[in-house]
């Protein structure tokens, strides 16, 4: 990640959370996010696919793609895939609104002979960043804080916020909060 990167996106957070009138203590709605920042979350189900390609999607592979961005004539459009849990489904579009806001740029694209894009790749840079600001959102360190400081686990913190315990664990972690509560209890 580039220097100075994590503060950034912290602050960028806050920014956008007083933007939206949210305390850092309920839940960032990221389809919501994505309507402020005229990016389209597409249905899928309004896609209209074949049911041997919804099969294929979210039964097959379900598990071998979590969202995609597409961009046609300057607008963006997000679609999440539906086999996801909630919480998941939550940190995904988050996860690509981070990229579109950050001005990603794929590090390898593959096209088919027809023109449509397959497949795009980002930096292992570009994907740490994208995931430090997907959860600077959902998991604002001064929500987590206090919440925390009231004796709540991560698995609470986790519900009421919308995302996965395992997330919530890596945000009390990476953080620091954990540390600063532990140091705090040794006193």
């Amino acid at each position: 990640m580039r220097r100075g990167f994590k503060a950034q996106a912290e602050t960028a957070a806050a920014a956008a959370r007083q933007l939206l009138g949210l305390s850092a203590m309920v839940p960032f709605d990221p389809w919501a996010y994505a309507g402020h920042l005229n990016i389209v979350v597409l249905d899928f189900e309004a896609l209209q696919l074949p049911s041997s390609a919804v099969r294929q999607l979210t039964v097959v592979d379900g598990d071998s793609w979590s969202a995609m961005t597409i961009n046609v004539d300057g607008v963006h459009g997000v679609v999440v895939n539906p086999a996801h849990a909630a919480t998941r489904q939550r940190y995904d579009l988050m996860h690509e609104l981070a990229h579109i806001e950050l001005k990603h740029v794929p590090a390898r694209v593959e096209v088919s002979s027809s023109g449509l894009m397959l497949l795009s790749d980002f930096s292992d840079e570009q994907e740490q960043e994208a995931d430090w600001y997907a959860g600077s959102f959902l998991l604002p360190r001064d929500g987590i804080f206090r919440l925390r400081s009231r004796g709540k686990a991560a698995s609470e913190i986790a519900v009421i916020f919308g995302v996965s315990k395992a997330l919530c664990e890596y945000r009390l972690r990476m953080t620091g909060v954990d540390i600063q509560m532990r140091r705090a209890s040794d006193r």
